[in-house]
């Protein structure tokens, strides 16, 4: 018995680092000049279509929590993938550089009225550079449910593989109102065919059970290039961190 209780401590524990990276990022305050070029780039090349936002920061009173109000800039990346923020009154914004939910970048800022050589002009930002790769969207939905011994201690420590069949999933262009939607078979296996090159987001529905719970919706960014090599997308239910269950790139089975 004492094996099987230490074998499940450590199939927790293995989730905690990802559960304490749900903890809130820290940002330090940083000195900008009035005007700022924010250039932003997916895989190393610009993007175009990023939105960018300067959002004045509230500061915190006895009667008012710390907040924001609206941003008093807006804009998208060039095809060079830049925008320019000019004329920013003195006082302190977040700078947030996001598309489809997906963020880029997020600063701490504070506009002074006399910069000194330290204070930053610019920012560079990354667009989903962890992106899947492939020429062909398709793939696979695997993961583990509790084993069926009749114990749910020794259902968690020994889990049984199973496929997920009749999921929806729906593929939309980053960029475009451009959408597909198939379902997967019932050996979870998915196809959608004949997908232009392109910038993706794929989205899975939720609701199905694995040895973590019950899985919650997945939205990923997928890069669909005819010079790659990768042709299938393995995916695999897995406790991602911040009390959520979704679908990751199995590497193990490419």
């Amino acid at each position: 018995m004492r094996r099987e209780v230490f074998a499940l401590l450590l199939l927790f524990n293995a989730a905690a680092p990802a559960a304490f990276s749900c903890s809130e990022q820290s940002f330090v305050l940083q000195q900008v000049t009035p005007d700022l070029t924010v250039v932003i780039t997916h895989r190393e090349k610009p993007i175009v279509g990023i939105e960018v936002e300067v959002t004045p920061m509230i500061e915190a009173t006895s009667k008012q929590p710390e907040g924001s109000r609206g941003p008093v800039f807006s804009g998208s990346t060039d095809q060079h993938g830049v925008v320019r923020i000019r004329g920013l009154l003195p006082g302190k914004y977040w700078l947030t550089a996001s598309h489809r939910g997906f963020e880029a970048g997020k600063e701490w800022i504070e506009v002074v009225s006399a910069p000194d050589a330290k204070a930053k002009n610019g920012f560079k930002f990354q667009w989903a550079d962890w992106s899947y790769q492939t020429h062909r969207v398709a793939g696979s939905l695997t993961g583990l449910i509790p084993g069926n011994t009749g114990n749910r201690l020794m259902d968690i420590i020994h889990p049984q593989a199973t496929v997920y069949p009749g999921v929806s999933l729906q593929l939309t262009a980053a960029f475009s109102d451009e959408e597909y939607r198939t379902l997967s078979d019932s050996t979870g296996f998915f196809l959608i065919d004949s997908v232009p090159d392109g910038i993706y987001i794929l989205t899975i529905a939720g609701g199905m059970m694995s040895v973590r719970g019950i899985a919650d919706p997945t939205a990923v960014v997928i890069d669909v290039s005819q010079g790659v090599a990768r042709a299938a997308l393995p995916l695999r239910l897995r406790d991602t961190g911040c009390y959520r269950t979704e679908f990751e790139l199995d590497e193990k089975s490419q």
